[in-house]
């Protein structure tokens, strides 16, 4: 038979700190910190990125208002690519 690996011979540990749970700061301070602003300020330093070409009429594409992150057409999409999204 073996031994458990915690049985009830096992000392109970000593507290570690004396510090309460409830002395802890409020965590919404350091998620506002470490949210940020959504990295803006590495857009800021990264250069304009060069539009890539359409497939279909070779008219550089654009970065519609409305999903800024996907390039589209605005010679065959010109309905995706309104700036007013």
């Amino acid at each position: 038979m073996t031994a458990p690996l915690f049985g009830e011979d096992t000392p109970a540990a000593a507290v570690a700190s004396g510090a309460r749970g409830a002395s802890r700061p409020d965590p919404a301070a350091s998620d506002a910190a470490l949210v940020g602003d959504g990295f803006g300020w590495l857009a800021a330093l990264l250069p304009t990125p060069r539009p890539p070409v359409c497939e279909r009429c070779g008219q550089p594409m654009v970065l519609p208002a409305g999903a800024p992150v996907l390039w589209t057409c605005p010679a065959c999409h010109p309905q995706e690519a309104d700036p007013r999204g």
